[in-house]
Parts: structure tokens; C-alpha cells; sequence
């Protein structure tokens, strides 16, 4: 009978295999594309456009809060287009709200525009269907840093850890390089309210002007990198997407249905009827589009941590973060307690571990609490109850989870991304972000945020030498983990010691 060192011998020499076989592969010449600049004569150009600020220099932006709005701004976008449509998602879902995205999509694609979608690979997804879409003449999808074993992929990334650890957690979507929309949200149920057992609540920003351009050109850094594998060389399909095949399959799962009826009607929705009489009013500011180059996955370092530590060196006086995955390292609580020393005021929004939907995460993050509630550092948790409807609607409905990642500065900058504030984000992922200067947004937003957390945190103290959790809204206090389960404190504190913080 194989003793444990034989089964052990064995999975070393299988291992050793695949990662053999994973360096041999030599990929072929890919095209090159890149994006074709403002389109002035796009629906979006001639809707959005006006005279009083400065493209090459300010940027219009609307806040999408919601999951109802953030999913019709997107479909506002992939409709109106008429040239190019740019998609850059770590997660894609094979649910309904993307089901809805992609069957608008190929439409697009029908009517001429050019579809270019970038997909990272951490995600299963079935390639054949990709590669059916990709037969489409105008449509392209590429992988970032794939699985070479696509039948074996747990395999696969045992084999080759080290590359596959390292994921593209931008998220972006732009039309005809006239708006694009950035922020927490991936493609899926969970993301747009919709009918998910749990919502996030996130946060995403529809932008007109200077960073528009800079995201494009973003997109094609990683579009047209070595890491973005076009999907046939993967796969290929046998035969192409036929126009009347989708439109059945939408008929069949009632897409258009689902959301212009019901309780998920779109077309009753305040951004639809303020996009249809153009009563859309945009937000004006400076603004820059900060992201890591495509070979940070290999060890390039984070060209957007480099940018945000200067923009953090020139705090003056407040800054609040809200960050689902907080891990804040023992530097970084340092760091942050001594702004506190020097007289600023730090204020940290994240997830309790009953909303965590990584428990992991809550396990690392647990260690920090008490020395940065000492060292005067605000720190508040959201419910999993929370229920929010405003314009900062960090979380969702039902069991709800903050997804959102937000920084505001002083009482002016505006920090809307894809990145969490952990050791994952600042050096393994990469990730992207716009920073915004608007004074009567920030100003308006740090009130409502504060109103909000009384209704939907628990602001945590030291009472007695012991942490509590304060639910300032029903006055009460908890002395341990409010509504999560025992089994959930397990995992947390397993996860707590084990060797993982570096990987969250």
C-alpha cells in the first residue's frame, strides 16, 4: 500500500509535468489594435457634449450607486455606441445581467460596432462559448493570463502558482471613447440587485472627458500585452453566432422582460427617465485615470501604488477609506495611526464579518482592530442587514455585502476603483482607479456617508480593555461578532493563523 511519501512523490513528479509543458508553448503573432480616439459623431458625443469646461483637462462624472442604475448605464453605453465598444472585467458572470449585457453586445456588433472584450481567467467559464461569441466578425475576446489547462485548471495553477497567482482585477467599460464607466463592479447578478442571495453594495463612476481617453489607452496597454491571449488560440468555434440564435435565446430567457417589468423595470428608473429627457447633470472636475502596467503579474511593482502614495502624502487633514477587504498590515496600521498622531483624521469603512463574503479576509484584518482603535484611528463595520437607498449605497438589500472601494481626501479629492486595501491589490493583483478633484461632491458625500453609517455600521471601540461593536442607530452594544454564525468565527480564526496574509 503507497505510504503518504509515495502519494507525496508522485504529486511533486505530476506537477513537475505540467509546469514542463506549460513553458514549452511558443503563442503565435497576434493583431494589434488600439482605440480610435473621440468619436464626435457618436449618440454619446452628441448627448454629453457641451462648451463650459475643458475635455483635455476636467472630467463630468455621475455617481452609480445603485445596481439597478449601474447595470442601465451600461446598457445605455453598449446601445448608443456606434463605433467601438471596450470591456475590460475580472468576473463575467453566466447569469442574467450578463446574459442581458452580452446579447446587447453582439447586437452592437450587428449594427458595425467594433466589440473588443478582455476577460481575466481566474474565473471558470466555458471557453466554447466564448469562442461562439468570438466568431462573430466584429466581436474579439481575449484572456488575461490564462490557465493553459483548461480541463485540469486546479492542476493547472498548482503547477504554475507563481503566474497564475497574479490576476487582472481592472474593471472598465468604454463607448466610442466618448464615456466610459469604472469602479467595484464585475458583470453578475450579485453586482446590479438582482435577485442575488447576496447583494453588494458597490460604487462606480460614469465619466465624459480627459480620463475617458486615459482609460482607453489603458485598456490597450493590457489589450495588446503578451498576458492578453486571444480566445482562438485557445478554442475555436466550428461555426458562426447567427443573429437569429441569440435573439431566440433572448426570447427564451425573457431578457427584455426581465427587466423592463416587474419589480427589476429599468425603464422606471429616475437615471433612465433623467437620461431620456437629458436632464443627466454631471459632476466637473480635474481628474487623472491612475493604473498598474499589464507586467506588474510578473514582478513590475504597482505603478498606481506609487501614484496613490503621492497623493496620501499630501493629505492635510481628513481621510476616510471604505475597502470590503481591509488588511492593512502591521506597516500600513502604523502608518495610518501615525496621521492620526500628526493631526489628521482617519476614518476606515469595511465589511464585519457576518457581510464579509471572505471570511479569510476578516480573519487578518480582526488582528489590526484594537491598535488602530487605539492609536485614535475610526473604524466602523457594516451590517449584513443593512439596507441603503441613496446616493451612497455602500451596501445592497437583503443579506448585504460592502463591495464598494472609495477614498476621500481632505474635503475635495475623490478616490473611485477596483482596488481593496490589502497586501493582494498592492502587490499581486492589478488594479485601476480614477481620482477626482470636486469639492462639493466630496463635501456633500462625507455628510451622507456619516449619516449612513449611523443607520448601517457599527462603530467600534474599547470599552474596558475589550473591543465592542456600537449600533448607535437601536443603542445597543455588542461584545463579540454581531450576527455571524459560530461556524463563520471558526473560519475566521483559522484563516487568522494561518501563514496567508501576504495572499489576501
Amino acid at each position: 500500500m503507497p505510504t503518504l511519501a509515495h502519494w507525496k512523490l508522485i504529486l511533486i513528479l505530476f506537477v513537475g509535468i505540467l509546469s514542463g509543458c506549460a513553458t514549452q508553448q511558443t503563442p503565435p503573432p497576434k493583431s494589434v489594435t488600439h482605440h480610435l480616439g473621440y468619436q464626435s459623431d457618436s449618440r454619446l458625443a452628441e448627448y454629453f457634449d457641451q462648451s463650459e469646461y475643458d475635455t483635455s483637462v476636467y472630467t463630468g462624472f455621475y455617481p452609480l450607486d445603485t445596481g439597478h442604475d449601474a447595470l442601465l448605464a451600461r446598457i445605455v453605453l453598449i446601445e448608443s455606441a456606434k463605433h467601438t465598444l471596450d470591456l475590460q472585467y475580472y468576473i463575467y458572470r453566466d447569469d442574467e445581467t450578463g446574459h442581458l449585457m452580452t446579447w446587447r453586445l453582439f447586437e452592437a456588433a450587428e449594427r458595425g460596432v467594433r466589440v473588443r472584450v478582455l476577460l481575466d481567467d481566474m474565473q471558470k467559464r466555458s471557453d466554447d462559448d466564448l469562442a461562439y461569441l468570438n466568431s462573430h466578425p466584429n466581436i474579439d475576446v481575449r484572456l488575461f493570463n490564462p490557465n493553459n489547462y483548461r480541463s485540469a485548471r486546479n492542476l493547472g495553477f498548482l503547477a504554475d502558482f507563481e503566474r497564475l497567482n497574479s490576476r487582472m482585477h481592472n474593471k472598465s467599460l468604454t463607448a466610442d471613447n466618448v464615456v466610459s464607466i469604472v469602479g467595484g463592479r464585475n458583470i453578475g447578478n450579485e453586482y446590479f440587485s438582482y435577485y442575488s442571495p447576496v447583494e453588494f453594495g458597490d460604487f462606480d463612476l460614469l465619466l465624459y472627458g480627459n480620463t475617458v481617453e486615459q482609460t482607453s489607452d489603458q485598456f490597450d496597454e493590457y489589450w495588446n500585452s503578451d498576458f492578453a491571449v486571444p480566445i482562438d488560440w485557445i478554442t475555436s468555434s466550428a461555426r458562426e453566432l447567427k443573429r437569429e440564435e441569440i435573439e431566440q435565446f433572448a426570447v427564451d430567457q425573457a431578457l427584455e422582460k426581465q427587466f423592463t417589468s416587474g419589480t427589476y423595470n429599468m425603464t422606471q428608473l429616475k437615471f433612465y427617465s433623467k437620461m431620456q429627457d437629458h436632464k443627466l447633470k454631471l459632476y466637473w472636475g480635474t481628474g487623472r485615470l491612475l493604473y498598474d502596467k499589464p507586467n506588474k503579474i510578473i514582478g513590475g511593482g504597482s505603478q498606481l501604488i506609487d501614484d496613490l502614495k503621492l497623493v496620501l502624502e499630501g493629505v492635510e487633514s481628513e481621510l476616510i477609506i471604505v475597502s470590503p477587504y481591509f488588511v492593512p498590515t502591521e506597516v500600513g496600521t502604523k502608518l495610518l495611526v501615525d496621521e492620526v498622531k500628526s493631526g489628521k483624521k482617519i476614518t476606515i469603512i469595511t465589511n464585519s464579518l457576518a457581510s464579509n463574503d471572505v471570511y479569510a479576509v476578516h480573519g487578518w484584518y480582526s488582528k489590526y482592530r484594537e491598535d488602530l482603535i487605539k492609536g485614535g484611528v475610526e473604524l466602523w463595520e457594516m451590517r449584513a442587514s443593512a439596507k441603503i437607498r441613496s446616493k451612497w449605497s455602500m451596501t445592497g438589500s437583503g443579506h448585504s455585502s460592502l463591495h464598494a472601494k472609495i477614498m476621500l481626501i481632505d474635503d475635495h479629492i475623490l478616490f473611485v476603483g477596483s482596488m481593496n486595501w490589502d497586501p493582494r491589490s498592492a502587490h499581486i493583483n492589478t488594479e485601476m482607479a480614477v481620482i477626482l478633484d470636486q469639492e462639493p461632491f466630496v463635501t456633500e458625500s462625507k455628510s451622507e456617508i456619516q449619516a449612513q453609517l449611523i443607520e448601517s455600521a457599527y462603530k467600534l471601540e474599547i470599552e474596558d480593555g475589550d473591543l465592542v461593536w456600537r449600533d448607535l442607530e437601536n443603542g445597543e452594544t455588542f461584545t463579540s461578532e454581531p450576527d455571524a454564525s459560530l461556524w463563520r468565527r471558526i473560519g475566521s480564526w483559522m484563516a487568522g493563523i494561518l501563514p496567508i496574509e501576504d495572499q489576501l
